[in-house]
């Protein structure tokens, strides 16, 4: 059999331009938005970056210059509270911050090629030169700001946004506030943001968020925006007023055209931005504010804003450390392996939507389809060819039998349209196609070996061409996929992404891709486990051997009775951070009720408190292995003396722990208990 001569290479090849409606550009700009580090990174974050990473990886195996931006948000109020409740200057609090979030994107395999941080002197540079540009034009004013602000969500609002008296945003309580501003003239834009949205139906995706925003721009008036603070100093002097910082949002914005403008030539080839990837709690920001400040500033707007949904857990509720569902990603990463968590998101949730995060389903989905369907496959092919050609089967003139390079177009124009999850449902499909195509042809019975070569090189040749677009999504296992077929490297494109390409040598060493995951249900903990602050401590009116506790639980604040006046004065638990088990049945103790119980460790010869010094009022305690985030019901004192907790020594720090896990607060605390022995029962 020949190779079909009437083959059309460039109908094959994925950087063609009838693989798209728009010629491809030689360059490709996209960013996440910048991450504010006033804690660790999570599930959200990690989304929000693989998502950001197949697009730049999928546009360099087409052949694009890309440059992938993300970084950090390092100005603000919340940033300074941060720091202060660390007892850590901010620029020292934010530089510990950006080696934890670059090692986040290192483990998540996130191939940046640059991380931007606000406290750079590039961006403060172009930031405070945009902001004098602007006032330059009399468009920046000054003035009164008094309203509301929000610090978690740094948005100023006025009563009329208040939802029940708190953020319209994250319903949070906000701050009343009133201080000297200078306001950006951002309300004479409001038509001129409409009419771009309309005529460039690109310019935000998905179309819901685009409708979204027309439909607030069309029902209110656009307010001129307060773009300074003298409230506090952590923040870019404003080039007119030294007494005034810059707004972070006028500046945070900002680092999209200061990751570029540093050198001329590197702004004329990447600006506009091809896609802003963000999340769509910061919609408004970027479709409004933004487009406001680059109108008035003569610079053109980036192309287009893609706007994800949010991650929630398995039950579709937002992830809290109040409610004690948080996922950890590296916890994930570690347990499962990178591709397994990169694969899941961008398969399983839906572009543009909301997605669930279900450990049970990733390992699902890793067996059947990544073990089963890819894996399998691999392994089949790979043993053929060994043991009918000697590992070896050179580029010849094999027939396509089967050709996977059209579907590859297909895959092509959803992520060009940002259907990421959809595009490797394509890959999927032809992996399946292919499978069936292996055990239609069952080249292990083939006896004449040229029929079989050509079905065997027909599995190599399309899982090879698959594999490139694989290494978009799960670059490692596309990386080892490839090794593990003998084939070229240096051919991992899309220009190579075609029939008859490919070559194969396959070694002998080697290990099984995607070994099966074993999933253990999480059984339930009892437990409503959370640290508390003591507020108040006074003696029982009723018993000398106990003490009326005042304690704050973030969201609630409750009164405890604790028998602890025998092993500490009052002052030595004024103001800890300690462990209460909240959803123990209130009881009334010698006449004064008590809503909880404090818990401690005895070992006969002493009580000590159990202690989180580090964590806040109302975080949750788990145990790993364990279901902590409830919900739970309520438990008698009988009931808890029946669960055993207890005290263990582990690298000089004495832990608790419940069968052989310990207990920690979803900040990573251990909780922790002093001058007890190991084994000493926790009451």
């Amino acid at each position: 059999m020949t190779k079909t001569q009437n083959k059309k290479q460039s109908a094959t090849k994925i950087s063609a331009s009838k693989s798209s409606a728009k010629k491809l550009s030689p360059h490709f700009y996209i960013t996440t938005a910048i991450d504010y580090p006033n804690a660790n990174p999570h599930m959200g974050h990690a989304y929000e970056k693989i998502v950001a990473d197949s697009y730049a990886r999928w546009m360099r195996l087409k052949g694009a210059k890309v440059h992938f931006l993300t970084g950090l948000d390092e100005h603000g109020v919340k940033l300074q509270t941060a720091a202060e409740e660390e007892h850590l200057a901010p620029q020292d609090f934010v530089d510990e911050k950006a080696i934890i979030f670059k090692d986040f994107c290192k483990k998540l395999a996130i191939s940046y090629d640059d991380f931007i941080r606000t406290t750079q002197p590039r961006h403060e540079k172009v930031a405070q030169e945009l902001f004098k540009q602007v006032f330059d034009q009399g468009e920046i004013y000054k003035g009164y700001y008094e309203g509301y602000y929000c610090v978690p969500c740094e948005t100023y609002w006025t009563q009329k946004d208040l939802v029940d008296g708190n953020c319209a945003e994250c319903k949070r309580p906000t701050q009343s506030l009133k201080e000297e501003s200078y306001f950006f003239k951002m309300s004479k834009y409001q038509d001129r943001i409409i009419k771009h949205i309309e005529s460039h139906p690109e310019f935000i995706f998905p179309e819901s968020r685009r409708n979204e925003i027309l439909a607030r721009l069309k029902k209110e008036p656009l307010r001129d925006l307060s773009v300074s603070r003298t409230s506090f100093e952590w923040g870019i002097t404003t080039p007119i007023d030294p007494t005034h910082v810059i707004y972070v949002w006028f500046d945070a914005l900002i680092n999209y055209v200061s990751a570029v403008k540093e050198a001329p030539l590197k702004f004329k080839t990447f600006w506009p931005a091809d896609v802003h990837v963000i999340g769509k709690d910061i919609l408004w920001f970027h479709t409004v504010i933004w487009p406001a400040i680059l109108f008035s500033a003569g610079i053109d707007l980036p192309r287009s804003v893609y706007v994800h949904g949010f991650i929630n857990d398995e039950n579709g509720e937002k992830m809290s450390k109040s409610k004690g569902n948080v996922v950890d990603p590296m916890a994930v990463v570690d347990k499962h392996g990178v591709d397994a968590l990169r694969y899941y998101f961008l398969r399983a949730v839906p572009s543009g939507q909301d997605g669930n995060f279900s450990e049970k389903e990733l390992v699902a989905r890793f067996n059947c389809e990544l073990a089963d369907t890819l894996g399998n496959l691999l392994s089949r092919v790979t043993k053929l060819i060994e043991s009918s050609c000697n590992g070896i089967l050179h580029n010849a003139v094999y027939a396509d039998e089967i050709d996977v390079s059209a579907s590859m177009r297909q895959a092509d124009e959803l992520m060009r349209t940002r259907h990421h999850n959809r595009a490797l449902d394509v890959v999927w499909t032809e992996l399946h196609r292919l499978n069936a195509y292996v055990n239609a042809r069952q080249p292990w019975k083939i006896k004449g070996e040229e029929e079989r070569n050509v079905v065997l090189y027909n599995i190599a040749e399309n899982l090879r061409i698959l594999s490139i677009a694989l290494s978009a999504f799960i670059p490692d296992s596309a990386a080892a996929l490839f090794t593990q077929l003998g084939a070229d490297a240096e051919k991992q494109n899309f220009a190579a992404a075609e029939f008859g390409k490919g070559s194969f040598n396959i070694k002998k060493d080697r290990a099984l891709l995607f070994p099966k995951i074993e999933y253990a249900e999480k059984r339930h903990f009892p437990l409503d486990l959370r640290v508390a602050k003591i507020e108040e401590v006074k003696d029982h009116p009723n018993a000398e051997k106990l003490f009326v506790l005042q304690i704050n639980l973030g969201t609630e604040k409750r009164q405890l009775v604790a028998g602890l006046k025998q092993w500490y004065a009052k002052e030595r638990l004024l103001g800890k951070h300690l462990i209460v088990l909240c959803n123990l049945k209130a009881a009334a103790l010698r006449g004064v009720e008590s809503q909880g119980m404090l818990l401690a460790a005895d070992d006969e010869n002493t009580v000590a408190v159990l202690e989180a010094p580090e964590s806040k009022p109302g975080d949750r305690v788990f145990v790993e292995g364990y279901d902590t985030h409830g919900p739970f019901s309520t438990i008698d004192l009988e009931a808890f003396r029946k669960i055993t907790l207890k005290a263990n020594h582990e690298n000089h720090i004495t832990c608790v722990e419940y069968g052989n896990a310990r207990l920690k607060t979803h900040r990573g605390e251990y909780v922790k208990v002093q001058h007890v022995s190991a084994g000493a029962k926790v009451r």
